[in-house]
């Protein structure tokens, strides 16, 4: 990396240091530039089987911005797994941030039951944050209250620690309004389904850095990724995988789209 890369590298990962959270105080302000694009990749790979797509991703961290989330068994699981902390490691000191993945049931789990999952990741792991899957898309006083209370939780684990968010389809904007997640996935479907598809009109109010966007069953990634670049979003991904299990590995391309990141993020 040349050092003129490297200080361009070194603003866009202190742009995104800040997370939403710094962007979201009260209804956030629309931006006129849209800042650097990121991947947000849904790492569900066994690293006991395949450390090398963990490799891949280490390496991708230092090229461009990634979120990875980890997901060993539908969550932490009941113990450390020494192959998984190698993966997270990896990604972590490459300049990657690592997210683990708890799901909230649409905002019927527990809450109890999904703390215990956070507390294990942050006990077990080096991850940045949460990746919440299964949020509720409607903004009802108790879902509101849950989810809440789920991000006062992991921010009490530290300073700068992240949500991510998935409702994976437009949802209420009461959920941006009360910082129930620094970012929310307000798309996931396969990739002709999220382009045909537009945001919600009040996203454009926005910031970019608060939507996150993932297709799968495209036929080339690096062409997803181009067409949403234009989108307010500030984290995106596509993969070639199918429906039945999109996230297992990473597509054959993911070279290419990495390439199409870097030159997204040279004309921002």
């Amino acid at each position: 990396m040349t050092i003129s890369n490297r200080s361009s590298w070194i603003a866009r990962r202190r742009f995104l240091a800040l997370g939403a959270s710094a962007i979201m105080g009260g209804a956030a302000r629309a931006q006129t530039s849209l800042g650097p694009l990121g991947l947000l990749v849904p790492a569900y790979i066994d690293p006991s089987v395949d450390m090398s797509s963990w490799n891949v991703l280490a390496t991708t961290a230092t090229r461009v911005p990634l979120l990875a989330i980890m997901n060993p068994s539908s969550g932490p699981g009941r113990r450390l797994d020494a192959y998984y902390l190698a993966a997270a490691q990896a990604v972590a000191q490459s300049g990657g941030r690592v997210l683990g993945y708890v799901y909230t049931s649409y905002g019927k789990r527990s809450l109890s039951a999904v703390q215990a999952d956070v507390d294990r990741y942050f006990s077990w792991y080096p991850v940045a944050g949460i990746f919440f899957d299964e949020m509720a898309s409607t903004a009802t006083s108790r879902n509101l209250n849950y989810y809440g209370t789920l991000a006062t939780y992991v921010r009490s684990k530290g300073l700068g620690a992240m949500i991510v968010a998935n409702p994976g389809v437009a949802f209420d904007r009461a959920f941006a309004e009360n910082r129930t997640a620094d970012v929310f996935v307000d798309a996931e479907d396969p990739a002709d389904t999220v382009l045909s598809s537009g945001q919600a009109s009040w996203t454009q109010n926005y910031s970019p850095g608060m939507f996150a966007e993932l297709a799968y069953a495209a036929g080339d990634d690096a062409a997803v990724v181009r067409s949403l670049a234009q989108r307010r979003i500030a984290w995106v991904y596509s993969t070639r995988l199918p429906a039945a299990d999109p996230w297992a590995a990473l597509p054959d391309d993911f070279a290419a789209e990495v390439d199409a990141l870097i030159g997204i993020n040279a004309t921002r």
